[in-house]
């Protein structure tokens, strides 16, 4: 199952409503299962993200703390991923946009937060702004457009945004990993966003992004991720075996 966020929209969210509902009354564990942080390369969906009693991925609990390189380089090597370094060069400032009301936004409104995100980089930089809408949400975007050197994306592909890219900002998104693979710095507002350790949080620096070591980063989001070979074999339940007591 995914999660929920502040709104219920649809049966199926309202089903997964009822079952955090049913398990915390009983008091016992939620264990969701949500999309690949590597989905840009993954559409079979070979590996998902596992976590206990909540998704936030710096808040709640993914058994991946301190993880070593084995399960990064068997998603690498299965997906093919490239992990390139930080890049220092590059022409627009890449602003990506998420669903309005999905749970990564924890209520925050997607309209309001391209407004003031926008105008505050216009404000900071003359590189070109470029915003990429999310492919299953289109927004109103009429209020930022019209600022000068702000363009709205046409592609569908995240990668040939990032190509030029010297930076990206996201609110809170996994798409914030293909940026960090593809070694475009980048910038988030909510602490648990998957990239926050690596990332900037204030866009006071979007022309001098800091740019830090990613290794244990790359280690440990990797080591959230499962296949379906290992939930079959137990490895799964083996690794959060010792946080369901």
């Amino acid at each position: 199952m995914g999660w929920v966020g502040k709104s219920i929209r649809g049966p199926h969210i309202q089903l997964r409503q009822n079952a955090i509902d049913h398990q915390r009354r009983n008091g016992h564990h939620v264990m969701p299962i949500d999309g690949s942080c590597f989905k840009f390369a993954d559409q079979a969906s070979m590996f998902l993200r596992y976590s206990l009693n909540g998704v936030f991925y710096n808040t709640n609990n993914y058994a991946n703390t301190n993880s070593d390189s084995t399960k990064w380089q068997e998603i690498q090597n299965r997906l093919h991923l490239d992990f390139l370094p930080w890049r220092d060069r590059g022409d627009h400032v890449l602003v990506c946009l998420q669903r309005d009301g999905g749970w990564s936004m924890k209520g925050t409104d997607m309209v309001a937060w391209t407004n003031r995100t926008v105008t505050r980089i216009r404000g900071l930089t003359t590189r070109p702004i470029l915003i990429r809408p999310h492919p299953k949400h289109k927004i109103n975007l009429s209020g930022v457009t019209n600022l000068p050197g702000v363009s709205e994306s046409k592609s569908s592909s995240l990668q040939h945004d990032l190509k030029h890219a010297w930076a990206a900002v996201f609110y809170n998104s996994s798409a914030s990993v293909a940026a960090v693979l593809a070694g475009v710095p980048v910038f988030v507002d909510d602490a648990d966003c998957v990239a926050w350790q690596v990332a900037n949080h204030d866009l006071c620096k979007i022309q001098t992004p800091i740019m830090p070591d990613r290794t244990q980063w790359i280690h440990n989001l990797a080591a959230a991720h499962w296949s379906d070979d290992d939930g079959r074999s137990g490895l799964i339940y083996q690794k959060f075996k010792s946080f369901l007591q």
